[in-house]
């Protein structure tokens, strides 16, 4: 088309540049011409960028500039005819904009879906979509190029802060009869460099991640793909166009910065630096303040945007978003080594581990987790190629598993601390099985869980059943300085119907300092009739000096009609503080009968 716009212009120039009504006149007065175009025919034929409709008015206006210009006006209506078929014939570049209906084609990133398992109804590809002050920017400069006026604007922000995806949203307020390139193969630069000069009118040039395009190390490609742009977006045969772009802040400054002394006498993106002057739109990498409200109002319609708002770190919506599906690929390819560390991770999030997990709990945990042909393949510093794995960020998001750097002036930490990602301790906590967790597990929790936890972890093991892991975490609770270890350890053992060893287990607890375990453990005796061994075991504590055991061997005592036993050792706790005792006694003699007695106590 261009050829042909370029010969009949070329001819209307060597012809003198007649008036529209000069050249309608020729061809009126000719009569044998098939086509008889009107003035303004003639004009779309000289100036439009639009093929002309019928090939006879093309070939009837080359004929009578030819004449004009003293040209052979029938070879010159040849070439006008072939070049119109061919024009008409050749298909432009991209395709119309109304058959892109899939985002991910133009790598708009994938969005935490059903699939995650995170929600359970079915929902449409993309959330629903907010818009922040960058969406005006970039509908005014999809306005110019409504317009007739060929724009060029590039997206600016980090790692899936939204960049693409306000392009689509852009690319879909335009007008029927738009179309869409997008260059890509063999290469992104050879591609576009190659493609530029047969792109038509109303056609958006999508050039995701623009940095590929125009900086292209060790060869002047990008320099040639900016020039052919910058020409492009000067060139009215083929206005408007719409080149949409997007770009990390890094790239941004590398290809825009002027030339310092470090680069010489040369200027290695001056072409570039020319191109993107003006066209740059900065997309925030959070939301605050309305736009924050904007998205919890847009909440309400769709899950995952409420999903993101609660669990999003600092506003980062967006790359929550994006980084969950990415998260959960991470770790479902991730090698042996790594995949074990992730999950060794989950399952001690999910068994009640604070969110700090030990360098050395996640080492220990992740050796059980591998197969002996895995673990015997790995190299001396698997642990640390591991951590380096599950380190690297995604999309803007943290990694699976990242180090925990304690600010200035917080407490620091003995040794390293990790921090899973939340959206994969979600995932554990709803897919995983952790009474499924491999023995060696347990085992690392009992040596290098924080000391804090031990008593909620203890009590997650009990509670699947799994007795053995849960006895040696709260033996390790209680080791650690936490009394109450020990009769939890009984109330798990006396939920699981094993009696006598929850009775031992309160008894030790007594034993150790902790007084509230003595009722437990004499209230099982004596529910499983055991009256005589609960009495035996009151007096050692007795005369132990336990201050709660004389009030309940007066209690089993009296139970069993033995009032004056019962008595004393009322009158024994009443001595060692126990303020219910003198009453009790009282009661207790009055229902006996002794009515005397007990005024006396009374006394």
């Amino acid at each position: 088309m261009r050829e042909l716009k370029s010969a009949l212009y070329e001819s209307y120039l060597a012809a003198g540049a007649p008036t529209l009504d000069d050249i309608a006149a020729d061809i009126a007065d000719d009569g044998e011409l098939e086509g008889a175009p009107s003035r303004d025919t003639i004009r779309r034929c000289l100036s439009s960028s639009d093929v002309p409709a019928q090939q006879a008015d093309a070939a009837a206006v080359a004929i009578v500039l030819a004449r004009r210009a003293a040209w052979n006006d029938e070879e010159f209506a040849l070439l006008i005819r072939s070049l119109w078929i061919k024009a008409r014939m050749a298909a432009p570049l991209g395709q119309p904009l109304d058959t892109f209906t899939d985002p991910f084609a133009l790598e708009v990133h994938r969005a935490i879906d059903s699939s995650a398992g995170a929600f359970s109804e079915e929902l449409p590809p993309l959330p629903e979509y907010v818009e922040r002050d960058h969406d005006e920017e970039l509908r005014q400069k999809v306005a110019q190029a409504v317009k007739g006026i060929s724009t060029l604007a590039v997206l600016i922000g980090g790692s899936s802060t939204g960049k693409t995806r306000a392009c689509w949203e852009a690319v879909h307020t335009l007008p029927e009869g738009w179309r869409l390139w997008h260059p890509i193969v063999p290469g992104r630069a050879e591609a576009a460099l190659t493609g530029i000069g047969g792109i038509g009118p109303r056609t958006v040039v999508w050039l995701n991640d623009t940095q590929h395009y125009l900086n292209t190390p060790g060869t002047a490609l990008g320099e040639r793909v900016a020039a052919a742009l910058r020409a492009l977006m000067r060139e009215p045969s083929q206005a408007p166009v719409l080149v949409l772009g997007t770009m990390w802040p890094e790239h941004w400054m590398e290809l825009t910065q002027e030339p310092g002394t470090h680069h010489g006498p040369e200027d290695p993106h001056a072409q570039a630096r020319y191109l993107l002057a003006g066209t740059g739109i900065t997309v925030p990498s959070t939301f605050t303040g309305p736009d924050l409200e904007h998205l919890q109002a847009q909440g309400g319609k769709d899950p995952r945007l409420r999903h993101a708002a609660l669990h999003a770190e600092q506003g980062q919506v967006t790359q929550y978003l994006a980084g969950a599906p990415a998260l959960l690929e991470r770790y479902r390819t991730a090698p042996a080594a790594a995949h074990a560390v992730i999950e060794a991770a989950m399952d001690a999030r999910a068994a009640g581990h604070n969110i700090a997990l030990p360098h050395a709990l996640l080492e220990a945990a992740a050796e059980s987790y591998l197969t002996d042909t895995e673990w015997d393949s790995l190299g001396e510093d698997w642990f640390e190629q591991a951590l380096a794995y599950c380190a690297a960020p995604l999309r803007g998001a943290r990694g699976p598993l990242t180090r925990i750097r304690p600010r200035r002036g917080a407490p620091s930490y003995r040794q390293p601390h990790y921090r899973l990602a939340d959206f994969l301790e979600e995932h554990g906590h709803r897919d995983r099985l952790l009474s499924r967790a491999p023995t060696g597990f347990w085992e690392a929790l009992v040596d290098h869980a924080s000391r804090s936890d031990l008593i909620d972890l203890a009590q997650s093991a009990g509670e699947r059943g799994l007795i053995s892991p849960a006895l040696r975490l709260f033996t390790a609770a209680f080791e650690a300085g936490q009394h109450n270890g020990l009769r939890a350890a009984g109330t798990i053992l006396r939920s699981a119907g094993r009696t006598d060893e929850a009775i031992a287990w309160y008894q030790r607890a007594n034993e150790t300092g902790d007084s509230g375990s003595l009722g437990l453990a004499v209230t099982l005796l004596y529910d499983t009739g055991r009256v005589d061994q609960a009495l035996a075991w009151l007096r050692v504590r007795a005369h132990a000096g336990d201050p709660s055991a004389p009030g309940w061997l007066a209690q089993l005592l009296r139970a069993a009609g033995r009032t004056d036993e019962a008595l004393e050792w009322y009158r024994n706790a009443h001595e060692m503080g126990d303020a219910s005792a003198h009453s009790l006694a009282v009661q207790m003699l009055h229902d006996a009968g002794r009515h005397e007695e007990a005024e006396r106590w009374k006394g």
